[in-house]
């Protein structure tokens, strides 16, 4: 059943989202929030971005000597600016 969700509580299921896959019903609530939140829709942009650079910093540890090129850093500062 589809059901109206307040900014915490979606801002809660993107957390959630981010270490594994929602329920449906969950996931469709989410989605409708998403449709006419513009904070909350920043928010998961964000949340997805930060997810990524979290994992692309990870798996350079492994490379330690591996420095982020200004091309990535000019990329990751015109994605912020598009995210908000």
């Amino acid at each position: 059943m589809l059901r109206l969700i307040t900014c915490q509580h979606a801002t809660l299921l993107l957390e959630k989202r981010a270490d594994g896959a929602l329920p449906k019903e969950q996931r469709a609530s989410l989605w409708l929030h998403l449709r006419y939140c513009p904070y909350c829709n920043r928010y998961a942009k964000q949340t997805v971005l930060i997810a990524e650079w979290a994992r692309a910093a990870a798996s350079s540890r492994a490379q330690a000597s591996v420095t982020l090129s200004e091309v990535a850093k000019e990329r990751m500062r015109q994605r912020l600016r598009a995210a908000g």
